[in-house]
């Protein structure tokens, strides 16, 4: 059995999503692809990739609950809350993602690790929901996860067009349920691909 682990923050837990264990992207990932794959949730709400951030993920149970598992793939998805104006500098982003990311690439399982480039932040009458920036997603965040994937020779996962408005997000970051759904198509159409 293929082991799946899926890191990130709300957006991966599932936040605002009605019956998340049933209906959050790594759930519906889970039954699409069947009782010869297992695929945990390690998502943590407000998480950030930054070490000394308000929410550091590697300071949460979550991340060392993912590491001891040994996944044979990792898909991981941080970044969003990196935006913050609190938590965002390029260079210490880019240090401590790509340390989250070489910590997994360690595993003894040896996992095939997979980028997510976040999806799109939509910010109504340009009012950051939740402190969250999309400037600093596509011009800092994107780009410098395209370049950690591209340096450790990784696949990338970039959502930046899946989403091209707030419908399927009511706070204009968090996908609903139908917006779980795609989210969960577009990983999944990539993950079925040959390495």
């Amino acid at each position: 059995m293929k082991k799946i682990a899926c890191i990130g923050d709300s957006i991966t837990w599932g936040f605002t999503i009605v019956n998340r264990r049933k209906n959050s992207y790594p759930a519906l990932l889970q039954e699409r692809l069947g009782p010869d794959y297992e695929v945990r949730n390690f998502g943590y709400n407000d998480a950030s990739a930054r070490f000394d951030a308000d929410t550091p993920y590697v300071k949460k149970g979550v991340y060392k609950e993912s590491l001891d598992w040994n996944p044979d793939v990792v898909l991981m998805m941080l970044g969003t809350n990196d935006t913050k104006k609190c938590n965002w500098d390029p260079e210490i982003f880019r240090k401590d993602y790509r340390r989250i990311v070489e910590s997994y690439m360690k595993l003894p399982a040896e996992p095939r690790v997979i980028l997510i480039a976040p999806i799109q932040i939509f910010q109504p009458l340009h009012i950051p929901i939740l402190g969250l920036y999309s400037g600093t997603m596509e011009n800092g965040v994107r780009p410098a996860i395209r370049e950690i994937a591209s340096d450790l020779g990784l696949e990338l996962i970039d959502l930046v067009n899946l989403f091209t408005d707030s419908k399927y997000m009511k706070d204009g970051v968090h996908p609903q349920r139908e917006g779980a759904r795609m989210l969960e198509e577009a990983i999944f159409s990539s993950i079925k691909k040959p390495v």
